[in-house]
């Protein structure tokens, strides 16, 4: 449920961007706005300043002591059982009303012990629920996508950047690992394309199914500057697309529906619409660009083509011989070197040329200029990573079942409410919390000796504790199972696919997110070794590694 000043700024975005790019603005137009949003002329104007000096929705947000409005000044429990009864009683289609919303929960707490909230404070929270799930409850799911869908062919690119589409594809070819050369699986592919002018405008290649965390990357990708990205890999290409997008077009898959992408894109003031269910063609583009960068993936060794007729007797197992990270640098090359230079049927153009003529404009036509930068790079990142809530406690933030702690907590500790923290399940060595000020701090271990895992480690280790009847789970165990598994994985490289799997993930961990068989093995003996017991005043440095996805 979102805060109710999130909601209020999230209403003041589009009135005070557009606002902030008239350079004819006059006073008058300024006095109808407040009208429009029923605030004062000296609060817009401030709102005017606080926007054009930080241009995210955040510098909306109220700036006041005291608790935050909308704040529930009502127990836990009985903030629990509200939302339990909206939940079994009212969002049914049986169609209660509100009235007897109220005599179930005040049922509900006398049967409890509780003091019973007033009808006030139930609309409160009915209030706060989106709408759209209100209806979809209450009255089914056509009855929501009538009142709320967007018409059809509404969303028209008029210029690049204004509709991007984000779709995932399994690569039609095996890779290899860097050290043995021997064969893994099939990675995964998320591509993003710019449908004005048909340009791959950013993409995510990895060898877990899609998540979250892999759309946060495309989508970091696509909005960033590449060229630290193509210098850190040693790619000589040009590949110019970035700035914010306006609008995402998606599907309904789970990962574009999380948390984290919905608060990313309000952040940054992203539309999201999603094609409608059962509608294949609404993609046509992203899908029209996955099928012709898997039939130039078909040219690689150890491709699996995309059908078994093609196929035939071809044994892509036995003639894979690339490995990710060459994977990776191809698929640069083929996307900037030949699709963006080959001339698009439906364009007329090559989608290259099409991206300038959008960006300048031409004889018929102005272009958008240049598009709007990101000021801060992490930040942007870290607003798209996945989502937990916690309490700050003495003992600092649990999450995974490690413990975490900064000095910057003690400020926090014993606030009733949770709190936001961000994580890159790529490597848990240090989480992002959000302060009420709006920024994010990092929070490292709270035991600092402890080497940096990911999440899929750390899942792993809770599966072989549990099998192995372990009543009693602590973080020094969690560690020392991981540390077992790695050595485990080191000593077994060339057992099976899972274990070569699992060793290609650590590789691309040391290596900074990429492997090299010349430097691959020497690699691996410098893995941290994990020291037993807890220490609460660390003044270890903490060693950050980048780490292979993990969704």
């Amino acid at each position: 449920m979102k805060p109710p000043q999130w909601d209020r700024a999230l209403r003041y975005l589009s009135v005070v961007r557009r606002l902030s790019e008239s350079s004819t603005r006059t006073r008058s137009e300024v006095s109808a706005a407040a009208a429009e949003l029923g605030c004062g002329v000296v609060h817009l104007y401030s709102l005017l300043g606080r926007y054009q000096t930080d241009p995210r929705l955040t510098s909306l947000l109220p700036r006041r002591r005291g608790p935050a409005p909308g704040a529930s000044l009502l127990p836990a429990e009985v903030d629990a059982m509200i939302d339990d009864a909206i939940q079994s009683v009212y969002l049914t289609r049986q169609q209660p009303k509100v009235s007897d919303l109220v005599t179930e929960i005040r049922r509900l707490c006398r049967a409890a012990q509780l003091k019973p909230p007033g009808r006030k404070a139930v609309r409160a929270r009915l209030r706060a629920k989106p709408q759209s799930e209100v209806i979809a409850r209450r009255l089914g799911r056509k009855a929501a996508r009538d009142r709320f869908s967007p018409a059809v062919g509404s969303l028209e690119p008029k210029w690049p950047l204004s509709l991007v589409q984000i779709d995932h594809t399994l690569v039609d070819v095996i890779i290899v690992d860097s050290v043995t050369r021997a064969p893994i699986r099939r990675p995964w592919l998320t591509l993003a394309i710019d449908v004005y002018s048909r340009c791959v405008v950013g993409f995510h290649l990895t060898l877990e199914p899609p998540s979250a965390t892999s759309v946060a990357l495309c989508i970091t990708h696509a909005v960033l500057s590449k060229l630290p990205w193509l210098s850190e890999r040693k790619i000589e290409a040009e590949w110019a697309m970035e700035g914010l997008i306006e609008h995402l077009h998606l599907d309904n898959a789970k990962e574009f529906h999380s948390e984290a992408l919905r608060r990313g894109c309000e952040q940054y003031g992203i539309g999201i619409e999603y094609r409608p269910v059962r509608t294949p063609h609404y993609g046509g583009h992203i899908e029209r660009l996955i099928g012709t960068m898997m039939g130039k993936v078909h040219l690689l060794p150890g491709t699996t083509f995309s059908n078994v007729s093609d196929k035939g007797d071809y044994d892509s197992e036995k003639n894979a011989a690339v490995t990710l990270d060459e994977l990776e640098r191809w698929l640069v090359h083929a996307i900037t070197g030949v699709y963006h230079r080959e001339v698009h049927r439906a364009l007329g153009t090559t989608p290259l040329a099409a991206w300038e003529r959008g960006i300048s404009g031409d004889a018929t036509s102005l272009g958008r200029g240049t598009p709007v930068a990101v000021p801060d790079p992490h930040r942007f990142l870290i607003d798209f990573l996945p989502i937990e809530r916690r309490l700050i406690r003495r003992e600092g933030i649990s999450l995974h079942s490690v413990s975490y702690w900064s000095d910057v907590l003690r400020a926090w500790v014993g606030v009733p409410e949770k709190m936001i923290v961000r994580y890159d399940p790529r490597n848990l060595s240090r989480i992002h919390l959000l302060g009420p000020d709006g920024r994010y701090y990092d929070i490292p271990y709270r035991d600092l000796r402890r080497p940096p895992i990911t999440l899929w480690e750390q899942r792993l280790a809770m599966k072989r504790m549990h099998e192995e009847g372990r009543s009693h789970v602590d973080e020094s165990a969690i560690f020392r199972t991981i540390e077992t598994m790695r050595k485990i994985a080191d000593e077994a490289v060339t057992a099976t696919k899972t274990i070569r799997r699992q060793q290609e993930r650590r590789l691309r961990v040391i290596q900074g997110g990429r492997t090299d068989s010349s430097t691959a093995l020497a690699a691996n003996a410098r893995v941290s070794e994990v020291e037993d017991g807890e220490q609460d005043n660390c003044t270890a440095q903490v060693r950050m590694l980048p780490f292979e996805e993990w969704s």
